[in-house]
């Protein structure tokens, strides 16, 4: 009886052979790897897009703060349509004279003697131009042209953008001088 028995376990046909372990283990591995891939692919992606909002979020509340005491001042820079200066000068009719600038990365607002900060340090702007045109008397509406340039202060994400705009002054008190 131990002879039939034994010999039924040892013809057994239950299982799986040795090629076919190894051709799915193959086969798992290869869509694993497959798979993560992909996920850290996605993971990267992510980060990136914060990154470039992030960038976005605060470039474009630099530029809106700006933008807005431009258009309630009077241009105190010389006109420039070259785009070649750096600071912009304006006279606020509450703050006085206000100078915007970059330094190190960040646009800083000086006024009164104190700096403040515009922009954190999260974000670098390598590049802050500013193009003045009808400043002074001369008939024309002021206007200025914002160029920046910026991109993220972290090495991980290298994103940059840039970005203009255009801000009129509404203060018009020299112009209807003429």
């Amino acid at each position: 009886m131990f002879k039939k028995f034994k010999f039924k376990i040892l013809n057994s046909q239950k299982g799986f052979t040795l090629v076919e372990l190894v051709t799915a283990t193959f086969v798992f591995s290869i869509i694993i790897i497959v798979v993560a891939t992909n996920f850290i692919d996605i993971l990267r992606l992510q980060r990136r897009g914060f990154g470039a909002q992030k960038i976005q979020e605060e470039a474009l509340f630099a530029i809106e703060s700006m933008a807005r005491e431009i258009r309630v001042s009077q241009i105190q820079s010389p006109n420039d349509l070259n785009c070649a200066l750096t600071s912009l000068i304006i006279d606020h009719p509450i703050n006085g004279p206000t100078v915007y600038g970059v330094s190190g990365g960040i646009i800083n607002k000086a006024v009164g003697g104190n700096t403040f900060p515009v922009t954190s340090s999260k974000i670098n702007f390598f590049r802050l131009n500013f193009c003045v045109k009808g400043s002074g008397i001369d008939d024309e509406q002021p206007r200025i042209t914002i160029v920046a340039s910026i991109r993220t202060a972290s090495d991980i994400e290298d994103l940059q953008f840039d970005i203009q705009t255009t801000v009129s002054s509404r203060d018009l008190r020299e112009e209807l001088l003429n």
